[in-house]
């Protein structure tokens, strides 16, 4: 059996770091699996069951990478049993191949008309276009969360006819805490305040100027409480951003984007971690921070529920009074802390990257063998 996966289009962040874990734990050397790219493969480990091709070239010009994909990649593809297309929109009747759901903003317009009218929004809704197109030509769909699921499949309902599995990232073990014992309100002063974190892009959907404004609520009515925003900035959503921080200095920080390998350290050396966001796939940042026995206040939009369930307080992120009376509740609730950070541990054991690769390579197999009867 012969797997090649095209990583032409996902050079870095958390595509990258899939793809790494899932060849790290792919369990067979049995499969041949080639995965082609540019030089960022070379962050990926070598086994024996993987052989990579590393193109420096075609990928430095967008004409030469159109030129790639469209002439010397369905060629590449030929040559295999089945091929696997985890981060682009690669189309084609004739190679057999399995597409993947990775990117909830090319199908919720909802999500999208967040963003001012511009030419990234119709970036998402041509992405939109030429996702579906991948999707219905493809032999299979593997998605990240049932809601991507059902959403995707309801908005095309032809799609249900095509072969598809959900199956969940993992989770990196540099994440696992067992959770702390949870403190009182009592116990924290202005010299010692509650640290709450919230690490996501900053960005129109994450909802981090209503989370500010909730936060400027609590600390009017004088508890004690620090508030770290963490990530990159979405450069549009800058001004807002920054004007919505003024005199705020004194318990809110933003951090910025800080190396993934001190993410883990963020996540550890919180109180509650918080999470906004109205448009996820499947959402890494909270099944990291289930892992890392935090409490967790989370938004209430789709899949979160799924992941989380009953391990959470859950708000409305549209909703300023909404983040402000559940993360009181919170706050004041020492209990409830501790109900839920222990929940939310014991669910996260279920997520591993050994299983999402086991399960990714069986379904591969299984389409490629579909294929050639």
């Amino acid at each position: 059996m012969k797997i090649t996966i095209d990583a032409t289009n996902i050079k870095a962040g958390g595509g990258l770091t899939h793809l790494k874990n899932l060849l790290d734990n792919y369990p067979s050397n049995k499969t041949v699996v080639t995965i082609i790219g540019g030089d960022w493969l070379s962050l990926i480990n070598d086994t024996k069951a993987l052989k990579k091709l590393i193109f420096l070239n075609p990928f430095k010009n967008i004409l030469y990478q159109e030129y790639f994909k469209r002439k010397t990649l369905p060629r590449i593809l030929s040559e295999c049993d089945i091929a696997f297309i985890p981060g682009g929109t690669f189309s084609s009747s004739k190679t057999p191949y399995v597409s993947m759901s990775q990117n909830m903003l090319v199908f919720e317009k909802k999500e999208r008309n967040r963003f001012p009218i511009s030419l990234n929004r119709f970036r998402y809704q041509i992405l939109e276009l030429l996702q579906v197109k991948s999707f219905k030509n493809s032999k299979g769909i593997i998605y990240i969360s049932n809601y991507a699921k059902n959403f995707i499949e309801n908005k095309y309902p032809y799609l249900k006819n095509k072969p598809s599995k959900v199956i969940y990232h993992g989770i990196s073990d540099e994440f696992r805490q067992v959770p702390k014992l949870q403190k009182e309100i009592a116990k924290y002063s202005i010299e010692k305040p509650l640290k709450i974190t919230y690490i996501s892009i900053i960005n129109y959907y994450k909802h981090q100027v209503n989370v500010i404004k909730a936060v400027k609520m609590l600390n009017k009515e004088g508890i004690p409480i620090i508030l770290d925003l963490i990530g990159p900035i979405y450069e549009p959503m800058r001004e807002k951003f920054e004007r919505s921080l003024k005199g705020t200095e004194s318990f809110i920080t933003y951090k910025g984007k800080i190396p993934y390998e001190e993410i883990s350290d963020c996540y550890k050396n919180t109180d509650i971690f918080l999470f906004a966001s109205t448009c996820e796939n499947m959402p890494n940042i909270l099944v990291e921070a289930m892992s890392s026995g935090q409490p967790i206040i989370s938004s209430n939009y789709g899949p979160m529920p799924e992941i989380l369930r009953d391990a959470g307080v859950y708000m409305n992120p549209t909703d300023v009074f909404s983040i402000y009376e559940n993360l009181k509740k919170l706050i004041y609730d020492t209990e409830l802390r501790t109900d839920i950070a222990n929940k939310a541990y014991e669910y996260s054991q279920e997520f591993s990257w050994e299983k999402a690769s086991k399960e990714t390579f069986e379904f591969l197999i299984e389409i490629a063998k579909q294929n050639k009867l």
